[in-house]
């Protein structure tokens, strides 16, 4: 029987639980290995770690912003590069990872504390907060050692809304629809200024202009 599709979400920010059956961390070589395939994989997706924890022999957990990327995407690249390089027998993840939408204050600070735990472990420095995580789409968030402040902003712009915003954004601007078509230079430069004007996705970003997320995605990476 073919397992049911995810529910569509509605915040980029993401806590994730991926378990196994079998030991996910045999020693320190095998989490430094997970911190190299976290680090390539948010290269590649361009996503924001917010904290992170492989602690757990059987378990690992993640605050994630996708910045509007698949995070079932994301995960299969890790899960595959891990179980690659772990050659364990059988399956190592046959369970499907768990993904809980942080949409308040509240919650955020709660994951991450719980991901973000003392112990008295050896691997107590693979349980990690990033301080210097970028702000996700939805939130305006503060970071420092002793507090965290997070404001809630704006929801992302469906479609049809951010179709309007931007043929308005571009008459004030005096841009040419036609003319952007043609001329790449010109809409990778519409794209990133459209961006810092509005909170769309990269999946609404793409449909607007027409190419895809993943375009999207280099565009807004390169200044």
């Amino acid at each position: 029987m073919a397992r049911k599709a995810r529910k569509e979400t509605t915040s980029t920010l993401l806590s994730i639980t991926q378990r196994s059956h079998q030991q996910l961390f045999r020693n320190d070589e095998d989490r430094k290995m997970m911190l190299e395939i976290l680090k390539q994989a948010q290269a590649t997706f361009d996503y924001e770690c917010f904290a992170y924890c492989l602690l757990d022999e059987h378990i690992f957990k993640l605050i994630l912003d996708t910045k509007g990327r698949s995070i079932s995407t994301i995960m299969a690249s890790i899960l595959m590069s891990y179980s690659s390089y772990r050659q364990a027998e059988g399956k190592l993840f046959s369970g499907r990872f768990i993904s809980k939408e942080l949409k308040s204050e509240k919650e955020l600070e709660e994951e991450i504390e719980l991901i973000h735990q003392k112990t008295n472990s050896q691997y107590n420095s693979f349980c990690f907060h990033c301080q210097e995580a970028k702000r996700p789409e939805a939130f305006k968030i503060k970071l420092d050692i002793h507090h965290l402040e997070i404001k809630q902003i704006e929801s992302s712009l469906n479609v049809e809304e951010a179709k309007l915003k931007l043929e308005s954004w571009m008459r004030q601007k005096g841009c040419d629809p036609l003319e952007m078509k043609r001329n790449k230079s010109m809409r990778n430069q519409c794209i990133h200024e459209f961006r810092k004007t509005s909170n769309c996705s990269l999946k609404t970003l793409g449909l607007l202009f027409e190419i895809s997320e993943s375009s999207v995605s280099k565009i807004l990476s390169t200044k």
